[in-house]
């Protein structure tokens, strides 16, 4: 029994063609001296159909663009089933892309091209610190209590020396650099007014 191409819950009208392809996600690697390249197999590519079809009259082409239109902007992945897709693992699909055409020598005739591709549902990502160090709770908790009760914070601080102040090995030095730069403001008054300062 033959099945009608579904997206969701919507069947494409006048449907002329549809065409599947198929591809293995291929690395070349190029080796010197061989003949030929090696290749490495990375899996199998997504899936992509593309439904052609013609329909015929304003209002037919209306409501059909309003259809596609629809689930093309909702950005959702859709379900699909179609003869073509048998023995496949495709369950559902994105609207990739959409294409229409009108010639001039057809006036009556409006031509669509939808494009799907194999939606593929991503991986649930790792926790990173779900679990992380679950297995030392008991062992951590001890060894915090341990370490605080061993502390002895006021007497520690109890026992440090007085420091005093800091300042009053270098304070002769300080002075006498201090008197040593006093005069040079007048050292430096014929400079002054030689460049016609005041």
């Amino acid at each position: 029994m033959r099945v009608r191409p579904m997206i969701g819950t919507w069947t494409p009208p006048s449907i002329t063609r549809i065409r599947a392809a198929e591809s293995r996600r291929l690395v070349t690697i190029a080796v010197p001296g061989l003949s030929g390249d090696l290749h490495q197999d990375l899996g199998r590519g997504a899936l992509v159909l593309e439904i052609e079809g013609s329909l015929h009259g304003d209002d037919v082409r209306d409501q059909f663009l309003k259809e596609v239109r629809e689930k093309y902007l909702a950005g959702e992945p859709v379900d699909f089933v179609a003869d073509i897709a048998k023995e496949s693992e495709l369950e559902r699909v994105w609207i990739e892309a959409l294409a229409f055409e009108e010639a001039a020598d057809e006036p009556d005739v409006f031509f669509y091209r939808i494009r799907l591709r194999e939606y593929t549902e991503p991986p649930e990502p790792p926790a990173p610190a779900a679990g992380f160090g679950s297995e030392l709770d008991g062992a951590l908790d001890d060894l915090a209590s341990l370490g605080l009760d061993a502390l002895d914070i006021p007497a520690v601080v109890a026992d440090l020396p007085s420091v005093g102040d800091v300042t009053a090995p270098i304070r002769p030095a300080a002075e006498g650099l201090r008197s040593a730069l006093s005069g040079a403001g007048g050292m430096l008054a014929p400079l002054r007014t030689l460049l016609g300062g005041s």
